[in-house]
């Protein structure tokens, strides 16, 4: 099999590009989202940290008000009293706010959590459907399939496009072989048919062989030197995961 240097080159340079892609729009403003937290997390600890370091001089502050009041005035104890009260009575409703909104930023981190964990739910179960699928079609497999998939991939073989038809043209030319790979045995009437579709395809008369691949799941694949045209169920069913992960993207599915 002849290595094609220019894919080679081109996937090597979409993948530096992806690279530098993904260090432009992914990483560099989740690390800047990440500082921004980390900073915003520091800030709320020093705010929090100030305020209880307030509190506890308020608090020591009014101790010793009352303190030297009591040893002052007598009279003035049940005012100075009434006052701590309402102090503490202060400082207890500030403790609750601030109880109260970590509760709820708690509560809203839950939440998506929550959501994240159901959206991934959501993908395991349509990869699950869809591995099952696989699984189920692989067991059902048997010659009557296979000899009806074989006329579906001869049709196919018909139907290709000019520039498809041009590229198996020039690798007939060189004087690759053509090779049919099928997931079970084929019957004399299904290799016939393929037989006569890459006649008509080639414009002479071809002379296959035909191999069989476990690996194929239910399916026929043509090997032309370099080039390769394949119908199998595992392609249908790789389009349908593909939509399955698609809808599940969307924000109707996600509600």
């Amino acid at each position: 099999m002849q290595i094609d240097w220019l894919t080679v080159a081109a996937q090597i340079v979409n993948f530096l590009l992806l690279v530098l892609l993904l260090r432009w729009a992914l990483y560099r403003p989740l690390r800047r989202a990440l500082t921004a937290r980390q900073e915003a997390v520091t800030e709320r600890l020093r705010q929090a940290e100030t305020a209880r370091a307030k509190a506890e001089a308020a608090a020591t502050a009014h101790t010793d008000a009352l303190r030297t009041l009591e040893q002052e005035r007598a009279a003035r104890l049940q005012s100075a009293e009434q006052e701590g009260e309402a102090k503490r009575a202060e400082l207890i409703a500030a403790a609750k706010d601030e109880l109260a909104a970590r509760r709820a930023a708690w509560q809203a981190q839950l939440v998506d959590e929550k959501a994240d964990f159901l959206d991934r739910l959501r993908h395991r179960a349509g990869e699950s459907f869809v591995g099952m699928a696989r699984s189920i079609l692989a067991e059902m497999a048997d010659q009557d399939l296979v000899d009806r998939m074989a006329m579906t991939f001869a049709h196919r073989l018909s139907g290709l496009g000019t520039e498809d038809r041009a590229l198996l043209h020039v690798a007939a030319t060189a004087g690759n072989r053509p090779e049919i790979l099928s997931s079970l045995p084929l019957s004399d009437a299904a290799r016939g048919q393929i037989t006569a579709a890459l006649s008509a395809l080639l414009g002479a008369a071809a002379e296959p062989v035909f191999t069989e691949d476990g690996d194929l799941a239910c399916g026929l694949v043509l090997q032309l030197g370099s080039q390769r045209v394949g119908w199998t169920i595992a392609e249908h069913l790789d389009r349908f995961a593909q939509e399955v992960a698609q809808q599940l993207d969307t924000p109707e599915a996600a509600g």
